[in-house]
Parts: structure tokens; sequence; C-alpha cells
């Protein structure tokens, strides 16, 4: 079984100010799970958009009975794409986990559109184990749970920075 978390968002900033916050997200106060980020290719392709690939080490709490399959480890490695396209108004992403995948995969598509003063942010995100259907049910119903916990703190998150990025240019054009 595969399952499917649907959400979406309204932010009530530009989609230049959500698309720098985007970009700037880590670090802030509701992400210390986020321990890295690493930019493995940035160029801007000849329609203009600009394209994104960047690596991201993360450390996550494991539920104990996962334990006897992972071990220690809780650490994790995600891939993150991004296109930006300033004259539709929109940003396109999709994120994964490169490790674990065999436990559970984690696919993440998200789209920004702008909306006159506001953006609009619809994600759509798969949840995919490759165990047997007992606990292959049970990781992913737990993925889900837990991905629904997250994507508060994960607004939370882009609120602060969008704060900071507020307060910023504001400091500059006084």
């Amino acid at each position: 079984m595969v399952l499917w978390h649907n959400n979406s968002h309204t932010f009530g900033n530009s989609f230049d100010a959500v698309t720098i916050a985007f970009f700037n997200r880590y670090p802030n106060p509701y992400a210390s799970h986020v321990l890295s980020i690493d930019t493995l290719s940035r160029r801007v392709d000849d329609d203009g958009r600009l394209i994104s690939i960047r690596l991201i080490k993360k450390m996550g709490k494991l539920p104990n009975w996962v334990k006897p399959f992972l071990g220690k480890i809780s650490e994790s490695w995600i891939i993150e794409h991004s296109v930006v396209d300033t004259k539709k108004g929109e940003m396109l992403t999709y994120t994964r986990n490169l490790d674990h995948t065999k436990i559970i995969k984690v696919e993440e598509y998200t789209r920004f559109e702008k909306d006159g003063n506001s953006t609009q942010v619809k994600s759509m995100v798969k949840f995919s184990s490759g165990f047997g259907i007992g606990i292959r049910n049970r990781i992913e119903s737990w993925s889900h749970s837990k991905f629904d916990e997250n994507i508060q703190k994960s607004r939370k998150g882009m609120t602060f920075v969008l704060q900071r990025l507020d307060l910023s240019l504001n400091k500059t054009s006084s």
C-alpha cells in the first residue's frame, strides 16, 4: 500500500518573499533537526527559470519498534530539486530521502503559486515502504502521521523566516 498526504496553505506574503524565504528557511527555531544544507547545483535555464539541487542532512527520532530494522541510525539525507519561474509566478519543488528507502521512501511534490499579494502552496506527499504488508502498513502510517505533525512546524519556520526577512527589508528601506 502507498499512502498519500495532500495539504494546502496560503502565505499572506508575495511570491518573491516566499521564494526567498524558502531558500533561506534554515536555520530557524522550528527546524533544529536540520544539520546541514549544501547546494549541489544552481543555474538559470534558457527560459529564465532558476533550477537548484540541494542536499539536506536531517536528524530524526524513530519509534522504538523500527529500531531493530535501522539500529542506531538517526540521520538521513534528503535531495531537493526546485524550479523557480518568476514569469509564471510559480515554484515547483520535489524532495525525497536518499537513504533508508527500502524501509520508507518519502517523496514530496510542492507547487508555490503567486496569487495577488499572497502565495498558494499545495503539496502531495507519497509514503511507500518496501517491507511486507504487516510492517509496511505500520511504517507508512507512522510516517504519514509524523509528517502531519511536522508540516505545522515547517509552516511556523517559514513564517519565522518571512517575518525576519520583512524586518530586515524594513530596516534597509528606512
